[in-house]
């Protein structure tokens, strides 16, 4: 790895993401990168399912095309040099994740299927949930990804952090009615867990899958740093949010607060094993044949 210590800048590129509508969802992609490159940005992060959004269905026409603007992301990460984090549709074996890749100068560093999937918007009928977290390690230091709803579960973001993540990539389509929950949020895992977030929300708006109403997305995005300082924040319009990552804080940080040396792994066991019964009785039961968990 380089100069670990070494400063960099990154950035949200947020935009509104068309349902269905890849070729405009790939110019939105290709004109917020070339802006974030512009402000010097190394580490880009784009929304959740940045190519298609959610559908009700995904047609081999609408995969294809998710594919090819992945492909395309690929490139540009290989071109300008750049490590690029943002959810895409990943189809095995007749099952449609929810996926990130991690793209660090056009070189596949990792990939993180969605683990929490969010049923009010029927998502877990239609994504198959994934299983592994993803630790990174690129050209920029080492990089865990969550996406959006997996902000929720604190579980995962403290095993990046026992994992020596520096920095979380968080792609996100997180709506406006609860968005002072992504705020807080963001600042959540980035100051527990002692690291830079770098959350990237999307713009615009689009039908709930559940119930057809609309949903706005405020364009929100967040880099906060590891003592919970916001340092770019979107305002709710297309492009480039951007910040420098220092990551001499990270370790600053963790020498200062040494939360790692003062965890008490012998109590949570004790805890996880009185609670893990109860976290198997309310857990949503598996999709059936038709996809339907509820």
């Amino acid at each position: 790895m380089p100069n670990a210590d070494r400063e960099f800048q990154a950035a949200c590129v947020q935009f509104d993401v068309r349902p269905g509508d890849v070729a405009a969802n790939k110019a939105a992609m290709c004109a917020g990168i070339e802006e974030a490159v512009g402000a010097g940005a190394r580490l880009c992060v784009l929304p959740e399912l940045w190519a298609t959004s959610f559908l009700p269905q995904f047609d081999d026409d609408v995969v294809r095309q998710a594919e090819a603007a992945e492909a395309e992301l690929r490139e540009l990460s290989h071109g300008l040099r750049l490590v690029v984090v943002g959810s895409n549709l990943e189809v095995v074996g007749g099952e449609v994740f929810n996926t990130a890749q991690v793209w660090d100068g056009g070189e596949l560093r990792g990939s993180y299927r969605k683990i929490h999937l969010f049923s009010p918007n029927l998502e877990h009928r239609r994504h198959a949930a994934g299983a592994s977290p993803c630790v990174a390690e690129t050209s920029l230091g080492r990089l865990g990804v969550l996406i959006c709803y997996d902000l929720r579960f604190p579980e995962l973001s403290r095993y990046y952090f026992h994992r020596g993540v520096e920095v979380l990539a968080v792609p996100g389509q997180w709506p406006e009615a609860r968005s002072q929950h992504w705020r807080t949020l963001l600042r959540a895992r980035a100051i527990e867990n002692e690291c830079f977030v770098v959350g990237c929300n999307r713009t615009g708006q689009e039908p709930s899958q559940r119930n057809g109403e609309p949903m706005t997305f405020p364009g929100d995005g967040r880099i906060v740093d590891p003592i919970g300082d916001v340092l770019a924040a979107g305002s709710g319009d297309a492009g480039a949010i951007v910040a420098a990552i220092e990551p001499r804080k990270v370790r600053t940080m963790r020498r200062i607060l040494p939360i790692a040396r003062d965890v008490r792994p012998d109590v949570y066991a004790q805890l996880f094993a009185e609670t893990l019964p109860i976290m198997q009785s309310q857990q949503r039961p598996p999709r059936t044949a038709d996809g339907d968990a509820d």
